[in-house]
């Protein structure tokens, strides 16, 4: 028997509607002209001249739309229209505009335009829901400014401690609590910005895959089950610098040789633990400073940003602390010193159940090939994940490349991925909650 909600679903959601494809496109490609670079990079870090002016085009395009829209204090965007019964909970589609230092053009963008398209042709075509649909952007989900990722969906999720962001330094030395500051971000203030669980029925965000499952399986949707979380530390090994000529090297107390020890340890236990299916963990020094950084000396200090992942958080645990171990062994074997800033240490987080069959009913009926896998990336979802039921849609990436100018996802595939939360919105706003 089908029920009264399934009936009005079908008479509001015609087989016919569908996402205005060239103006998704069109205006991916206006946000992507905002901090273009050489060879196509892409950098828009958070809180620079360049990601705000991002955020006024999509407030102008939400304002366009008709949505009415709200600004929190740190800067999160959201585009509301109201269904039939507006003080219901709202769905909310979203991921952010911020990127990596000369990164690709897709790696958040298509969630928030995708999610911005969806909800214009909802309101266009006059499709009555049941509940308000929001269009999130949030703030600051990437690390690659301040070391810190998922900033303001962790604080809309009332997951941020004034201590996580006390080792949260730029290149510059600028510190993230003195940005927060700025904007009337306090310790007695964090709480202020989280939201009431009872307002959201469920999150859902799409996204480029990053890596390259989808195209190896020629599967074009992605029905994401867990998102992995990072255990990221600073690392400041301090020797002595000294004349690169006159010093004895059995005299030298060089920090940048206990640096690359270290990271030859990560890369080496990584692989071992890379073998094991249930607990395989993957490792980076990303970002490396070096002083006094000269040819004709001897380096006196370096600083590390080390990146541990996983799925399993017994594996990254383990895994976190067995470099910290190394480290201490390797400055106490050379002489020098030491130091270990944590910056964030996330559990990995696994997504709602009950919108995975939703999402795999879509691609089955519409005979879209797909796969169900977890993500090896982190996303704003594994926050709103803590909040709502949240819910995340892959397309296939080129080669599985992104953080790049060579990041890429063929047109075709941002549009089906935007048509394929079009209808996963409407079903999941038609569920009784």
């Amino acid at each position: 028997m089908i029920s009264t909600r399934q009936e009005q679903r079908a008479n509001l959601f015609p087989a016919s509607l569908a996402i205005n494809k060239k103006r998704l496109l069109n205006d991916l490609n206006a946000i992507s002209r905002i901090g273009l670079g050489e060879h196509g990079s892409m950098t828009r870090l958070v809180f620079s001249i360049k990601e705000l002016r991002s955020r006024q085009l999509l407030i102008h395009l939400m304002t366009q739309a008709g949505l009415k829209v709200h600004v929190d204090r740190i800067g999160n965007i959201f585009g509301r229209l109201n269904g039939g019964g507006p003080k219901a909970p709202a769905v909310i589609a979203g991921s952010h505009l911020d990127s990596v230092l000369h990164g690709g053009k897709f790696d958040g963008p298509v969630g928030v335009v995708g999610a911005l398209e969806a909800v214009r042709t909802l309101k266009e075509n006059k499709v009555g829901l049941p509940c308000p649909i929001e269009v999130a952007c949030f703030v600051g989900e990437e690390s690659s400014r301040f070391g810190f990722s998922t900033l303001g969906s962790s604080l809309l999720a009332g997951q941020v401690r004034m201590e996580d962001l006390a080792n949260a330094v730029d290149a510059h030395g600028t510190k993230l609590e003195d940005v927060l500051a700025s904007m009337g971000i306090y310790r007695d203030t964090l709480a202020s910005l989280k939201r009431d669980p009872a307002t959201v029925k469920a999150y859902l965000e799409l996204h480029i895959e990053q890596g390259p499952i989808l195209e190896a399986k020629k599967k074009k949707i992605g029905i994401v089950t867990a998102i992995a979380a990072p255990t990221r530390l600073k690392v400041i090994f301090t020797g002595q610098a000294d004349h690169s000529g006159t010093t004895p090297m059995e005299m030298r107390k060089d920090a940048l040789v206990a640096a690359a020890q270290l990271i030859g340890y990560i890369e080496e236990i990584c692989r071992e633990y890379s073998k094991m299916e249930q607990g395989r963990v993957v490792g980076t020094v990303g970002a490396m400073k070096i002083e006094p950084g000269v040819i004709n000396a001897i380096p006196g200090k370096v600083e590390l940003s080390v990146d541990i992942r996983s799925i399993a958080a017994k594996a990254k645990d383990r895994v976190a602390a067995m470099v910290k171990r190394r480290a201490r062994e390797i400055a106490k074997q050379r002489g020098i010193a030491l130091e270990i800033l944590p910056i964030r240490a996330e559990h990995p987080v696994p997504l709602d159940e009950s919108l995975l069959p939703v999402i795999r009913e879509i691609c089955e009926e519409k005979n879209i090939p797909y796969e169900i896998m977890p993500s090896g990336a982190g996303h704003d979802a594994m926050q709103m994940a803590k909040i709502a039921r949240a819910g995340m849609i892959f397309i296939p990436s080129k080669k599985g490349i992104s953080h790049s100018p060579l990041e890429w996802t063929a047109p075709e595939d941002i549009c089906l991925g935007a048509q394929v939360l079009l209808e996963t919105i409407v079903k999941v706003a038609y569920e009784k909650n």
